[in-house]
C-alpha cells in the first residue's frame, strides 16, 4: 500500500526482549507498536518513544501492545501515567490489542476495556 509523502514509520529494537516499531498513518497520528515483553528492563525504552510523542502537537498516540506477551508492573505504570496527562495536552492516547496475559495484566493493574481509551486492535 503505498504512502503519502512524508509518513513513515521506523522499527527499533532492543536486544530480543522487546521490539518497537513506530509508523505515521496520517501527519498528526503515530501508532507505537510493541513486540515482546515489556518488564522493568523494556519499560523505559517504550517510554523513551512514548512520552515525546505525547508531548508533540499530535492528535492521537496509539501504543498497540497486540505483539506483547508479558506486561510487567513498570509498563502498566507507564500506560496509566499517559492514560492521566494526555488528556492535559489535547492528546487521545489509545492502547490497543493484546494477548490474554496482557488483558489479565490491565485488569489486575486496575484497567480494563470499558475505559473508552482502552481498545480491541
Amino acid at each position: 500500500m503505498p504512502t503519502s509523502p512524508g509518513l513513515h514509520s521506523e522499527t527499533i529494537e532492543f536486544e530480543s526482549a522487546l521490539r518497537l516499531r513506530l509508523s505515521y498513518p496520517s501527519h498528526d497520528v503515530v501508532v507505537l507498536t510493541a513486540t515482546g515483553e515489556i518488564d522493568t528492563a523494556t519499560a523505559p525504552r517504550v517510554a523513551a518513544l512514548l512520552w515525546p510523542r505525547l508531548l508533540t502537537k499530535l492528535s492521537t498516540v496509539v501504543l498497540d501492545l497486540s505483539g506483547v506477551t508479558f506486561l510487567g508492573v513498570a509498563g502498566l505504570e507507564l500506560i496509566t501515567a499517559a492514560l492521566a496527562y494526555a488528556p492535559h495536552r489535547d492528546v487521545e492516547f489509545i492502547v490497543a490489542g493484546g494477548s490474554t496475559a496482557v488483558e489479565r495484566a490491565l485488569r489486575a493493574g486496575g484497567l480494563d476495556r470499558s475505559s473508552p481509551a482502552l481498545r480491541t486492535a
